[in-house]
């Protein structure tokens, strides 16, 4: 049993009373830090869940022998949660969903549909409890053309009881969904804001709802509804448009990071990967320590010890991920990498489509 199964499970009301704090701007820096353990403490708890079903998920997509597949976990960052916290007062921690999270990116539309059928049937032999109906973005994108599919599932354990009732949230999207996803990422660094959070600059959201409806018309599926009655014609002249006013493409060429240097100190063995990606100089860096199995305790109190580093400095964003070596990383979190180099390619084929006919 790892260390952090040890943890004794605060209750709700623990839980909600820390969260409260954590929302308090007015709050001691005594009560501040109290609460941010016992946040932290609660985050840790997730970790073997989320473990266990990022082991179970490879598993059924090897069964599915589905062409290419990723798989990558990770605990939600403090940051995150805070802000998701202010963003919904009413929200006892104790019920927020998505601190244990799971990631598949899969090639097609047709391996998502399969790959969420397959867990959430009543045949299924995933064992956890999916929380039905899901969220499926896929079907009804969100009003910022965010596309995926978000299913929360219930854990059950016969080992470590426990921790019964964690939830865990997967998230099941395609390779060009991913790449819309990043490119929301790296748009918000350059930005300085966080646009999945509804911050940003108008134009920039803009460019992405219709960089979004374009890929769904490629896929098939539903376009965000603000877009729904436009003609291919008009959402890619309008995409253009912005583009080239703005320079969106050079903007994201210019910030891409190699990591060359550092594949070769993440071979597989490592379980887990500290990202930090830092402005310095003028420019951003990326830096990844790898740590082993053995090592999980000192990983979570690095990364801990790191964001709080992320509490003061803006420019600083730092995850914990499990997902194999550094081509796994770079392939799942390419966000960290600011590599935007599909979603460039995938507009640049929509432009000729749709504007060069």
């Amino acid at each position: 049993m790892s260390e952090d199964l040890k943890l004794i499970v605060p209750g709700t009301n623990v839980l909600r009373r820390a969260g409260t704090t954590l929302m308090n701007d007015s709050a001691s820096d005594i009560e501040q830090k109290e609460a941010y353990e016992v946040l932290n403490g609660w985050r840790s708890l997730h970790s073997y869940p989320i473990d266990v079903f990022q082991k179970n998920l490879r598993s059924k997509c090897n069964q599915l022998k589905f062409r290419s597949f990723t798989v990558a976990q990770r605990l939600k960052r403090m940051p995150s949660i805070i802000s998701k916290l202010k963003r919904n007062p009413k929200m006892n921690l104790a019920r927020m969903q998505d601190i244990g999270g799971v990631r598949v990116i899969l090639p097609s539309i047709l391996d998502v549909e399969k790959l969420h059928g397959e867990l959430v049937g009543q045949n299924n032999r995933f064992n956890h409890v999916p929380l039905l109906p899901c969220h499926n973005y896929i079907e009804k994108p969100k009003n910022d053309g965010y596309r995926s599919i978000h299913q929360v599932f219930t854990y059950k354990s016969r080992d470590h009881a426990g921790l019964d009732g964690l939830k865990i949230e997967l998230q099941i999207r395609t390779a060009l969904q991913h790449s819309w996803a990043t490119a929301v990422e790296t748009l918000g660094v350059i930005e300085s804001a966080s646009i999945k959070s509804g911050f940003g600059s108008d134009e920039i959201r803009r460019f992405l709802k219709l960089s979004s409806a374009l890929f769904s018309i490629k896929e098939g599926t539903s376009v965000v509804d603000e877009l729904a009655n436009l003609k291919p014609y008009d959402i890619a002249s309008e995409a253009k448009d912005l583009e080239t006013r703005l320079q969106i493409f050079t903007k994201l060429k210019g910030l891409q990071i190699s990591a060359k240097h550092i594949e070769a100190t993440s071979k597989s063995q490592h379980a887990y990967h500290l990202l930090m990606l830092k402005k310095e100089d003028g420019g951003w860096k990326v830096n990844v320590m790898p740590f082993t199995k053995a090592q999980e305790k000192l990983a979570k109190l690095m990364y801990s010890s790191m964001e709080e580093l992320d509490k003061t400095e803006t420019n600083v964003d730092v995850v914990l991920v499990s997902v194999g070596d550094m081509k796994a990383i770079k392939k799942a979190y390419p966000n960290y990498f600011l590599d935007t180099n599909q979603f460039i390619k995938e507009m640049q084929n929509a432009f000729k489509k749709y504007l060069e006919q």
